[in-house]
């Protein structure tokens, strides 16, 4: 139950950076180059919600994973 609690508040995370990001770019378009700093910075909270998301979708997946592989060693300890 941890697993989908972490993933769900690590997505509404993301999401409240990602939406950060699209008003600091869409406030700061009119100037589009690289000395821009808060278009600067709202791309990078953009790439950084977009992480955020990731880790939010793998992490439980990995998590289910781990606890699989432990289930099935001891039965493959009773084999041998």
């Amino acid at each position: 139950m941890r697993n989908k609690e972490m993933s769900r508040m690590l997505k509404w995370v993301a999401m409240v950076v990602i939406a950060v990001g699209v008003v600091c770019c869409l406030f700061n378009i009119a100037q589009f180059n690289d000395r821009n700093l808060g278009l600067m910075v709202g791309i990078g909270f953009l790439i950084g919600g977009a992480q955020i998301m990731l880790f939010g979708v793998i992490a439980p997946l990995m998590q289910k994973n781990q606890d699989h592989v432990q289930a099935a060693a001891p039965a493959q300890e009773e084999l041998a």
